[in-house]
């Protein structure tokens, strides 16, 4: 489970307001892809309907629910565990890409894709 929260640090980096939702709406329909320093990645679909899926480090799917609390993205895992949030960076669109924070301090590279590019779990 370490490995879920680590990867959920994820790093849609959105800010409140109108520059998050646009973030926001623009990762619906696509792939958010997070790459760690071991260039090793996690990829996430989130969707309108505040539920997002995705695939581990190591190749493990994943889902839960996400949400937006202030300036914050927070993933909340299945089974009542705690949510998992992090600050995130505004205005992205399809096609960007940038680095930030992970939940651990460590730096990421997010890059949000155009289209569904791993399965649905």
């Amino acid at each position: 489970m370490k490995k879920f929260f680590v990867v959920t640090a994820l790093a849609l980096a959105l800010s409140a307001g109108a520059a998050f939702a646009d973030t926001m709406q623009n990762a619906f329909g696509n792939t958010v892809v997070v790459t760690y320093a071991s260039g090793s990645s996690a990829q996430y679909h989130f969707n309108e309907d505040g539920s997002f899926t995705g695939v581990a480090v190591g190749g493990t799917g994943m889902r839960g629910r996400w949400a937006v609390e202030g300036d914050q993205l927070c993933l909340i895992p299945p089974g009542g565990q705690a949510p998992t949030c992090l600050q995130i960076a505004a205005d992205k669109n399809v096609g960007d890409t940038w680095t930030q924070a992970a939940s651990d301090g460590a730096e990421i590279t997010v890059t949000l894709q155009a289209g569904r590019t791993i399965p649905a779990y």
